[in-house]
């Protein structure tokens, strides 16, 4: 007789919860990691929900408008990652003198 093996993915566990919730502790002790939330900042909450600086702020930069850098709403990275135009500008990650990560931001050559 040959053993019956079975896929368990997350949304399985998490349905039969849904299903039994008495259930919950036990399949939370056999599967940790299907209860883990993601983890990340809630880019949403700087300025406006998108805008990390206003026009102005932008303008005094030497930017046209603040949509240069803007929080990234919807689709996958939705409020967890920030939007950088590439329409004319370069951006760069270098390190610096103390070997920390650095965003850099310059204009194309046009």
């Amino acid at each position: 007789m040959s053993e019956e093996k079975y896929e368990v993915t997350k949304e399985a566990i998490l349905k039969m919860v849904e299903k039994c919730p008495e259930a919950k502790e036990a399949l939370k002790a056999g599967f940790p990691q299907a209860f883990e939330e993601k983890k990340h900042f809630d880019l949403h909450a700087l300025k406006d929900a998108y805008r990390l600086f206003t026009d102005n702020e932008a303008q005094r930069a030497g930017f046209q408008s603040a949509s240069f850098m803007l929080v990234r709403c919807g689709h996958e990275y939705d409020g967890i990652a920030i939007y950088l135009d590439e329409d004319y500008l370069k951006w760069a990650l270098k390190r610096d003198s103390h070997d920390r990560l650095c965003l850099t931001v310059e204009r194309k050559d046009t």
